[in-house]
């Protein structure tokens, strides 16, 4: 019996000390090493996936065109002058349920190169000449509402008047391009890459930034400390979004000048985009000296730090401004 009881003395000793032997171990571990580490759902969004964005052109041509519906969905909006005092976006949109986008307005043939740098399919309603060419010439996969008997792709808001009204469902453009045969998934690499989590840059501070793209239409965004974004204003009115109610906002800006030019009668623009230049990288309250550069239509637009480094963007959406030559971009 006293046999028994001493060994059953020994095993709990032994069983003892191999629990504390682990608890030590643990307790030794880094905090960051204890810890899984947290990515934010942006990040997996933008890396996982392999499906293909849909860039839809946006009515921005006078104040009738505003409010727009659904930017607020856009991983990615560009904005362009076009003729007369007016700008145009294209919207890009992943993995989107955004039933109501828009107005949706006609292509101009320098947003091509971004749609196709993003391996976008590229949803319009009509097209100038040169757009009409350039979209046969370089074999983009488009969706063109002339060529659409589909209601529920397309669609007319009959409250408003044309050609301010029209708007597109994105899964429904998504189905439209299935049955087109365009091919869903990508190969190609994303055209921004982000941070796993939001970080602050070493910039310089700045709570507002100027974008002209005539001196009767002016974009600025305005810094929101407590949400970390940037709040989007045009002719210092607040731009708010129709479908969210609430002013659209900004986690990353991009804004560099390009030089453009008329080219016919009508005003219509060309676009000096294939080429290099500098501008600036707007996130957090900080503002980051860069250099964009872009040598064919269809590659990527490389966007560095001044210091040659890839820029990479804190995940969020990103307003990218290509504002002319002529205009003066104000940082303060």
């Amino acid at each position: 019996m006293k046999k028994i009881i001493a060994l059953l003395f020994i095993l709990c000793f032994i069983a003892l000390g191999t629990s504390c032997k682990k608890e030590t171990e643990v307790s030794s571990l880094p905090a960051e090493d204890a810890q899984q580490e947290v990515i934010s759902d942006f990040y997996v969004k933008m890396t996982d996936s392999i499906s293909r964005p849909v860039a839809v052109m946006i009515d921005n041509d006078s104040e009738e065109a505003r409010p727009q519906t659904g930017l607020e969905d856009a991983f990615a909006v560009y904005e362009v002058k076009v003729e007369g005092i007016a700008s145009r976006m294209m919207a890009l949109f992943l993995d989107a349920d955004t039933r109501k986008v828009g107005p949706v307005r006609s292509s101009r043939h320098y947003f091509l190169d971004y749609a196709l740098e993003h391996d976008a399919i590229y949803a319009h309603c009509g097209y100038s000449p040169q757009a009409a060419n350039d979209i046969v010439r370089l074999d983009v996969d488009n969706l063109n509402e002339f060529n659409s008997n589909n209601g529920a792709t397309f669609f007319r808001d009959r409250s408003k008047y044309a050609p301010h009204n029209l708007y597109a469902s994105v899964p429904e453009l998504l189905s439209y391009a299935s049955g087109r045969g365009y091919e869903s998934e990508t190969e190609k690499d994303r055209v921004f890459e982000y941070k796993k989590n939001d970080e602050d840059i070493d910039g310089n501070a700045v709570t507002e930034i100027s974008l002209p793209y005539h001196h009767s239409y002016v974009v600025s965004y305005k810094y929101n400390a407590e949400e970390k974004v940037y709040e989007r204003f045009v002719n210092d009115a607040p731009h708010i979004s129709e479908s969210s109610g609430k002013v659209l906002t900004a986690k990353n800006i991009l804004a560099y000048q390009v030089a453009c030019y008329s080219i016919d009668s009508v005003g219509r623009q060309n676009l000096e985009n294939i080429g290099s230049g500098t501008g600036y990288y707007l996130t957090n309250g900080k503002v980051l000296p860069i250099t964009w550069s872009k040598t064919t239509r269809s590659g990527k637009t490389e966007y560095k730090t001044d210091s040659g480094e890839k820029l990479i963007l804190n995940p969020g959406n990103v307003f990218v401004h290509i504002v002319p030559a002529s205009e003066e971009i104000t940082i303060k």
